[in-house]
């Protein structure tokens, strides 16, 4: 059963899943190479049909042999007639089932539990916003609601806050906040358009600090170098113990009047600094609160956690260092693309009465061959050599110790924000001068933003004090060495990538021969992009990145 998933959003994917198995997926971002491209099917038909094509060639088959297509959108819903639906997506199919409309928070939650083998637990999504309460009568993959459902639902509310029970089979609706749109509502009257949302929240606080609503990176990165306590006693986000939560909005704008509408550079600017500080103190503080609340009702040693909100790593680890439960499941691509891949799972769990689970990974890209990558290298005035397969990894090591950094292009390409050794840049994480040679003529990035280690899995105890593994590097905390200046935040912490030679077979081989030149089993890894543009996804915007940066190898 091949199902095509759809994630008409600000940050717009489609994904090919087979009977449950996820197969191919593409954000639309990496085509259009505009980063956090929206996908609007009547506005975009070509990138869509571009999207589309990208995964049906990776997987061998035509648009004739889909045979369901579901749509995810934190938009509003309009239902589209097949024959129109087909020319969006550029063909159609023969043997068609049906349109599936899958509500926002549900995909999110369908794309998580693909990674849950099948244990029962709680599922929290947090974002910026997903279902409009009027489309519900749209969708046809419904929810079970509980019984005793914690609900603080407005009847022209948009949810942002979700939170079900799944059972090993079946999932139920547990809690919900949904408030109200309308900035006629009390509660969003000077919210300038935000809603009462834990992500409006990073948004007003990224549109604060740095001049743009879709730099909550940054606003967390910003965070190490304030204090929460300067703020702590404004309580602008709270909930009670109905789980009813409230961002107060006025109070906000009347305390903070100084955004930074020209996005200049916060490096050692303590008033933004202490901002960032207490919005993320709140979130920690208000997460660990509804997992209280939560588990108090559903007693439950594992959580499954996603949403925009859970790329906050540091809050991760506070949900983790909580203890509240055993296991803390992340997935890799939490925001908006991934419910390209949770829409088809939805429709495809009921077409087939079955779902499927795999492994935990982000490679869902295609991998192009030696053949595609010497015809683009042709294109540009490059010199170039092949370095036998067996030299290879003892090569490019050899080139980061000496303190080169190296773009490294191989496999399939990774699907969310994170470069996790197939379109990535690295260096050496022991040179105390690679943050600052990167953050100037590399990625010519914020001062105050850190860069991420990949570690052999085997050695992460050692060097790193973090619970369990990180695959997707979606976890992180202390350093616990001082070997490592370049990955190490000001706070002492560091985003962390494990990997085993399953999860990536020719990137555990380089960062091992790294080790044994070197005798550390770490090296700096960043995302393969220019300044302000997507992470590259074919040859040929990596020799453009290449042209256009700083990089050598």
């Amino acid at each position: 059963m091949w199902v095509l998933g759809i994630s008409q959003s600000h940050n717009g994917a489609v994904a090919l899943t087979r009977n449950g198995k996820i197969i191919s997926a593409i954000q639309a971002e990496r085509i259009s190479r505009i980063k956090r491209q929206p996908l609007r099917l009547d506005e975009d038909k070509l990138l869509v049909s571009k999207c589309v094509n990208y995964c049906l060639k990776e997987a061998g088959i035509k648009h004739s042999d889909l045979q369901s297509i579901a749509i995810s959108t934190p938009w509003d819903i309009n239902p589209i007639e097949n024959k129109i639906l087909f020319s969006y997506v550029g063909g159609s199919p023969k043997d068609y089932k049906g349109t599936y409309y899958v509500p926002h928070h549900y995909a999110h939650v369908e794309y998580i539990l693909h990674y849950s083998n099948l244990s029962p637990g709680i599922v929290l999504i947090i974002d910026g916003s997903g279902s409009k309460e009027k489309d519900r009568k749209y969708f046809n993959v419904y929810e079970k609601k509980d019984s005793k459902c914690i609900s603080h639902v407005h009847a022209a509310g948009k949810e942002t806050i979700s939170a079900y029970w799944f059972d090993g089979k079946n999932l139920l609706l547990i809690y919900r906040f949904s408030p109200p749109v309308a900035m006629s509502e009390k509660c969003n009257q000077n919210s300038n358009g935000f809603l009462q949302s834990i992500g409006h929240y990073w948004r007003w606080a990224s549109n604060y600090c740095c001049g743009s609503h879709s730099e909550a990176g940054k606003v967390m990165g910003l965070s190490a170098f304030g204090d929460p306590n300067v703020h702590k006693n404004l309580k602008i986000l709270t909930i009670n113990k109905h789980g009813l939560i409230k961002l107060n909005y006025e109070k906000l704008n009347k305390k903070f009047n100084l955004p930074n509408i020209f996005a200049k550079d916060l490096t050692d600017n303590d008033h933004y600094s202490n901002i960032a500080a207490m919005v993320q103190r709140d979130t920690e503080d208000i997460l660990v609160n509804i997992l209280k609340i939560l588990k108090a009702k559903h007693p439950s040693n594992t959580l499954y956690y996603a949403g925009g909100v859970a790329l906050n790593v540091v809050a991760n680890e506070k949900i983790i260092r909580s203890r509240l439960f055993d296991n803390v499941i992340l997935n890799g691509s939490v925001e908006d693309n991934g419910t390209a891949i949770g829409a088809a799972l939805a429709a495809s769990n009921m077409l087939v009465n079955k779902r499927a689970v795999g492994k935990m990974t982000d490679y869902y890209g295609k991998t192009y061959s030696n053949d595609e990558i010497l015809d683009a290298i042709k294109k540009f005035p490059f010199k170039y050599e092949f370095i036998d397969e067996n030299k290879k990894y003892n090569t490019i090591a050899y080139l980061i110790f000496r303190n080169e950094v190296v773009g490294w292009f191989q496999g399939r390409s990774e699907f969310g924000p994170r470069a996790l050794g197939n379109r990535s840049i690295l260096a050496n994480p022991l040179n105390p001068k690679m943050k600052y040679i990167l953050d100037l003529h590399i990625k010519q990035r914020d001062r105050y933003r850190p860069y991420a280690p990949v570690v052999l899995e085997e050695y992460t105890k050692k060097y790193f004090d973090i619970d369990g593994i990180s695959p997707v590097m979606m976890s992180g905390g202390k350093v616990l060495s001082k070997d490592f200046p370049a990955i190490t935040h000001v706070d002492g912490s560091a985003r962390v990538q494990t990997l085993s030679q399953k999860d990536n077979e020719s990137f555990y081989k380089l960062v091992k021969s790294f080790h044994e030149i070197s005798g550390f089993p770490i090296i700096l890894n960043t995302s393969f992009n220019l300044p302000g543009e997507p992470i590259v996804e074919n040859p040929t915007d990596a020799l453009n990145s290449f042209t256009h940066g700083s990089l050598r190898y």
